[in-house]
Parts: structure tokens; sequence; C-alpha cells
């Protein structure tokens, strides 16, 4: 008789079990508007910013030597002399616009066989022999290939602009 109502009792839970479990199968397939478990939003904390804060704290050093070596020196002191270095006041010349300069090419004199170089300068165009100047540009040497000139002073190559 034992028996008996163990496989009773066993029987009822198996039955209940499958019960569960046939019922969240239909309600998982069946189209029920409202969902079966709520889901929690949890709260979001505001940012926390680990930033390291300012020191705010001041080294002392009034200490004892622990070697005896130095004598001890009042820091609390501070002196109001302060070195400044003087500055030299320095002449800037302005820089020369190089790109305001550009060799077009060259002609041949046919009599003569002198190269005249043509110059294009502050949109001008220029036409120049070796040794002639022009608004404070000199055409040093005539290479065909490129031209060496002197402007404000200071010499460059400049080649042509293809």
């Amino acid at each position: 008789m034992k028996n008996k109502k163990f496989i009773y009792l066993l029987g009822l839970l198996v039955l209940i079990v499958w019960g569960m479990v046939i019922y969240r199968i239909f309600v998982a397939v069946g189209d029920s508007p409202e969902p079966l478990t709520t889901s929690v939003t949890k709260i979001k904390e505001p940012y926390d910013d680990y930033a390291i804060p300012k020191d705010t704290s001041h080294l002392q050093s009034n200490y004892r030597d622990p070697f005896g070596i130095v004598p001890i020196k009042d820091t609390t002191m501070v002196s109001t002399k302060k070195n400044v270095p003087r500055s030299i006041p320095v002449a800037i010349t302005p820089g020369i616009n190089w790109t305001a300069i550009n060799y077009m090419g060259y002609i041949q004199n046919p009599g003569s066989k002198k190269l005249i170089a043509i110059i294009h300068i502050n949109g001008k165009e220029v036409m120049m022999t070796e040794g002639e100047s022009t608004e404070q540009l000199k055409l040093l040497k005539n290479l065909r290939d490129s031209i060496k000139i002197s402007y404000h002073g200071q010499t460059k190559f400049i080649k042509p602009n293809r």
C-alpha cells in the first residue's frame, strides 16, 4: 500500500510539471499583448569623475639632515629679490616672398647670341640679360634651365615653372 500512495503522488507531480511546461509554450506562441515578465530598468547613476584632485599640500623641509652634512636652513623666509635676465632687442628683417618671382623661360638674340631671361616679378613680366637690375632684382647668371638672382641682398637659384 505504501508504494501505491507514493506512485500517485509522483504521478500528480509529473502532471503539474507537464502542465506548467505546456502552459508556458502556449503563452509564448500565443498573441498576448502583455509580456509575461516585466523587465526591471536600472536607474543610471550619475557620472563620477575619477580625476586626480589638485594637490593642495606644501612641502616643508625644515627637518634636520639625517646624515648631518648640511646645516639646517630656514625655508619659511622667501627671498623677494629675483634675477630677471635682460633681453637684448634683435632687429628682425622681414622675409622675402620668393613666390612673387617666377622664371618663365629665355629667348636667344640671334645676332649677339645673348640669352634674355623672361622673369615675372610682382605681376609684371621683365626681360633681362646677365648683370641687369630691375626693382631691386639683379640677374646674376642665366643657365638656361635656371637663373641665379639677387633680391634684397639675398641670392637664390630659380627654376622655370612648368
